[in-house]
């Protein structure tokens, strides 16, 4: 499964850490609308349960990086806070005192297999926002998922896109009447389709792609 910033595919680390390591590393719950970050210590957080959202805060504004859910990866830090969307659980995974987890060269792999993921994501984020227009941002944005899901019926793609146009607007990185014009002109010109909440059909995927470019 391919990954996009509303859904983020991992490793799952139950079949990769045994029982017994598991067990060693403490809970750590966090309740709906809780903020983390930690500067003090070089700690992993790896989320057992629930959902947050990375996210980027500025003169009251605020940039979604991407949500966290079930084995996502994350070192928590000042600059990128760690939102809480629901009741959540995570194994803090402190770098000194579980350093034997990285004598496991899987858990080696598949820490940095997701930290490297999420480091070309970030990157394509920068790129987006510096050379990108909203309309590129957006259609990009609208591929990203498609592809994550893979749900083609009938030549049709149909995509899950569970956010409102505030909330869209904090993944893009543009105003929210900005975003919701263009998104209107996307349903408008029939290159996707809202079929029913949060549902969409593109139905015109050559010309989603051309919009990634277009100026």
């Amino acid at each position: 499964m391919e990954s996009s910033r509303i859904k983020i595919d991992s490793v799952n680390l139950s079949k990769i850490l045994s029982e017994e390591e598991f067990t060693s590393i403490p809970i750590k719950k966090f309740t709906k609308g809780n903020i983390a970050y930690d500067n003090q210590s070089l700690t992993l957080y790896i989320f057992k349960s629930g959902k947050a959202k990375a996210v980027i805060y500025e003169n009251d504004e605020e940039f979604i990086l991407y949500y966290l859910e079930k084995d996502n990866i994350i070192i928590p830090e000042e600059s990128c806070v760690i939102e809480f969307l629901e009741d959540s659980e995570v194994y803090p995974i402190d770098a000194e005192s579980f350093c034997h987890f990285f004598k496991n060269a899987k858990f080696s792999a598949a820490v940095i297999s997701s930290l490297k993921q999420r480091a070309v994501m970030e990157r394509r984020i920068i790129k987006n926002l510096v050379f990108k227009t909203c309309k590129n941002r957006i259609a990009s944005f609208l591929l990203e998922i498609a592809i994550a899901q893979n749900k083609n019926v009938n030549d049709e793609i149909y995509i899950n896109l569970n956010l409102s146009i505030k909330e869209l607007s904090t993944f893009i990185g543009s105003k929210r009447q900005t975003v919701s014009t263009v998104f209107h002109e996307l349903i408008k010109n029939n290159t996707i389709e809202k079929i029913e909440k949060n549902k969409y059909i593109i139905h015109n995927v050559k010309q989603l792609e051309e919009y990634t470019h277009s100026t």
